[in-house]
């Protein structure tokens, strides 16, 4: 059953990150005009996933408070406790964001209803419960900010992926994508970065035994982000001003450099599904 409700809340930051990223870069490359039908119905997919697994997340909640996952049981802890509150505002998000995604373009609607409902999960995050109550808001706050960068990152990765393996590839839309994610992207890795460290450090008593299973799995995401830095910053000084002498080994390998930061990053959605299951203390 853990495995289970870890692998659900995997598919519901993915699907949730990939919304917002995605539907936040296809806002600021809106004179670009990248707007496949695949990209279209990806998006739509993710947002109905992301509903989905949410509701799958308040019946794991619920069974862990109540003993039972019954619809009477689920709708006690959506009325009751405040993660049922924030589940509710949450779902209300989810709805509209799966609306909005059957319309063409409208991006800034959609970037804004998943970047609410991304946001918000930071409220019930372990960093938000950790450590004293009296800062549980300025955490929440440090973990949204974790979320709704990383989600920009994953987002942004998979337009990028749909255009670099495209066949034909729009050389001239790739360069233009490239710049904007990188201009962008460097700020919200940065924040990133930052907002991680304080998360670690609020979670991670360094005056308590530390979980063995939780530091490592901590440890290898953290090696999985670095690889992906390397990646961007690879893709940002080599691969780009390659892109734009019109250099073929270029061309070649921004494929290969985008496929392989997108995998780290799938690879860390999962780890953290996984994390967020364990305690980071030892009992």
């Amino acid at each position: 059953m853990t495995t289970l409700f870890a692998i659900v809340r995997a598919l519901h930051f993915a699907s949730l990150m990939t919304a917002f990223g995605a539907a936040a870069l296809l806002a600021l490359a809106a004179p670009l005009d990248v707007d496949g039908a695949r990209l279209r119905r990806a998006l739509i997919s993710c947002a109905i996933v992301a509903t989905a697994t949410a509701i799958l997340w308040l019946g794991f909640v619920t069974q862990e408070i109540a003993g039972s996952a019954l619809p009477g049981a689920m709708a006690a802890v959506a009325t009751k406790s405040f993660y049922g509150e924030v589940f509710l505002v949450r779902l209300v998000l989810l709805l509209g964001l799966c609306t909005a995604m059957t319309r063409a373009k409208a991006y800034g609607l959609k970037a804004l209803l998943a970047g609410l409902a991304l946001a918000a999960l930071g409220l019930t995050s372990h960093a938000a419960a950790a450590g004293d109550a009296a800062y549980a808001l300025p955490r929440a706050i440090n973990d949204a900010l974790h979320l709704l960068t990383a989600g920009f990152w994953l987002g942004g990765l998979v337009v990028l992926a749909t255009e670099v393996l495209a066949t034909p590839r729009d050389g001239a839309r790739v360069i233009g994508l490239l710049r904007l994610f990188s201009r962008y992207g460097t700020s919200a890795v940065g924040v990133l970065l930052l907002s991680g460290t304080l998360n670690a450090i609020a979670i991670l008593d360094v005056a308590m035994a530390w979980s063995d299973s939780y530091v490592t799995l901590l440890a290898i995401k953290i090696v999985l982000a670095g690889l992906m830095v390397a990646l961007a910053l690879t893709n940002r000084f080599g691969v780009l001003p390659g892109l734009e002498h019109g250099e073929a080994e270029a061309a070649e390998t921004i494929p290969l450099t985008v496929v392989a930061e997108l995998s780290c990053a799938v690879l860390i959605v999962l780890i953290v599904g996984f994390l967020g299951q364990m305690p980071p203390m030892q009992m």
